[in-house]
C-alpha cells in the first residue's frame, strides 16, 4: 500500500533565480490564484478603532482617575477629617463621614483614595470598605458630575415612577447604572428615599424632586444640564 495521501490537486511554485511566483492551486474545476483570497482585515481593525466619542469619554476618565488616585490627601481633606477625628471617640465612629469627605473633593472613592484615608484615620482598608460598600450614597466607581437617584419603591411605582424612570433613559440614552458620554449625568435609581408622600421622587445633587411627572422631569433635566460647571 502506497504512503501517499490523495489529493484533490497540486500547489506549485517557480524557485528558478530564488525568485517565488505566486502559488497557484489546482482543482478539477479550476486554477486558483492567492489574490481571489486576500486578506480581509479592514473589519477588524475598525472593530478595534474607538470612536471619536468613545475616545473623549475615556480621556475625561482617565483624567478623573488621575486627580483621584493622587499620592496625598489635600489640605482641604485633612482639615476636615481633623475635626471629626477630634470629635469622634475613636477612629472607626468617623468612617462613613470621613468617606463622605474624600467624596466631596474627589467625586467617588477609588481604591487609592481608600487607603490614603485609611492611613490617616487609622482604620483599615477592609473595614472602610465594608462601610462605603454598604451605603448606596458612597460610591466606589467614578460617577457622572450629578447623579440622579429616583426611587424605584413601590410607592412611587404606583404614582407613575415607572414612567418617570423611563422618561430619563429616554431622554439621556442611558440604562441605569451608566453614565452619559459627557460625564454629566449617572442614573442610579434607589428602593426608597423616604419620602412616599410626596411619590413619584428623585434626588438629585443633594435636592429633594417631589411629584415629578414627564413634563416635570424633562424641564428638570434641561436644567441641570445647563447648570454645568
Amino acid at each position: 500500500m502506497s504512503g501517499d495521501l490523495p489529493s484533490n490537486g497540486d500547489a506549485s511554485t517557480d524557485d528558478q533565480a530564488g525568485n517565488h511566483t505566486q502559488a497557484t492551486f489546482t482543482t478539477p474545476e479550476k486554477t486558483h490564484t492567492q489574490d481571489e483570497f486576500p486578506v480581509r482585515s479592514t473589519l477588524a481593525e475598525s472593530a478595534l478603532t474607538p470612536s471619536a466619542e468613545i475616545a473623549e469619554t475615556l480621556a475625561k476618565v482617565e483624567d478623573r482617575q488621575a486627580v483621584d488616585d493622587s499620592s496625598q490627601l489635600s489640605p482641604c481633606e485633612t482639615k476636615q477629617l481633623d475635626k471629626l477625628l477630634v470629635s469622634a471617640p475613636y477612629p472607626a465612629a468617623t468612617s462613613i463621614d470621613a468617606l463622605k469627605v474624600i467624596q466631596k473633593q474627589r467625586g467617588w472613592v477609588s481604591d487609592a483614595s481608600l487607603s490614603l484615608l485609611s492611613a490617616y484615620i487609622q482604620v483599615s482598608v477592609a473595614e472602610l470598605d465594608s462601610v462605603a460598600t454598604f451605603y448606596n450614597l458612597i460610591f466606589r466607581q467614578a460617577v457622572g458630575e450629578v447623579v440622579l437617584h429616583p426611587c424605584d419603591g413601590i410607592s412611587c411605582d404606583l404614582m407613575d415612577g415607572v414612567e418617570v424612570r423611563a422618561a430619563i433613559s429616554q431622554k439621556l440614552h442611558i440604562k441605569p447604572g451608566e453614565t452619559t458620554p459627557d460625564n454629566r449625568f449617572t442614573l442610579i435609581p434607589l428602593p426608597c428615599l423616604g419620602a412616599c408622600d410626596k411619590a413619584p421622587v428623585m434626588i438629585a445633587s443633594e435636592q429633594v424632586y417631589p411629584h415629578l411627572t414627564l413634563s416635570k422631569i424633562a424641564q428638570l433635566l434641561d436644567e441641570l444640564e445647563g447648570n454645568k460647571k
